[in-house]
């Protein structure tokens, strides 16, 4: 099993997630570029777009400058897997069109020979909002409907607020289920 987070590994993950994030907020999109792999086999799913390769990451780059604003490091998870592989997940908030927003991001970064770390596959999402604390789901599908800009007809809304709170009774037990810290997953799973 490889070294999982060697301190030297997550340094200079943390360093690199640091420098990309502000070159982000700058729209330094010859910065930008030179994190991603320079490769057909890059991946980068965004809110609204799908790119597929190096060359598409930096046409997209290109062709769109950020519409967020005051955008903020709320969370971030690096995990290292050895001296060469590393995710980070993070949690964000920013404004867009002036409006608050919550959104994810998930990258995988590869040590590559002659070159160091790259992102080789990245992943941006709008979080949804959350249920209110009262546990009314009525709101909820407002606003994630909302959200997402998904017209809600009135004749399904009781159904899709049932379906949520069928939901949310469906997980209540997975999600109340405690696990330990450093639990690990099992290597093989048998049924």
């Amino acid at each position: 099993m490889p070294i999982v987070n060697d301190p030297t590994v997550i340094a200079e993950i943390t360093a690199l997630h640091d420098a990309y994030e502000r070159a982000l907020a700058a729209n330094d999109i010859p910065a930008l570029n030179t994190f991603f792999w320079d490769s057909p086999y890059v991946v980068r799913y965004g809110v609204s777009e799908h790119l597929y390769g190096a060359e598409a990451v930096a046409a997209y780059r290109q062709g769109h400058a950020p519409v967020f604003t005051e955008r903020k490091l709320i969370r971030r998870t690096i995990v290292a897997f050895g001296p060469g592989c590393a995710s980070v997940m993070s949690e964000l908030s920013q404004k867009i069109a002036g409006q608050p927003r919550h959104s994810r991001q998930s990258q995988v970064w590869i040590r590559q020979p002659d070159v160091g770390w790259k992102v080789v596959s990245a992943h941006v999402s709008n979080a949804l909002t959350a249920p209110p604390a009262d546990g009314s789901w009525d709101a909820y599908a407002d606003q994630t409907a909302s959200a997402l800009g998904l017209p809600l007809d009135p004749v399904h809304r009781l159904g899709v607020v049932q379906n949520l709170q069928r939901s949310a009774a469906i997980a209540a037990p997975l999600l109340a289920f405690a696990l330990a810290h450093g639990t690990e997953p099992a290597p093989v799973f048998a049924p």
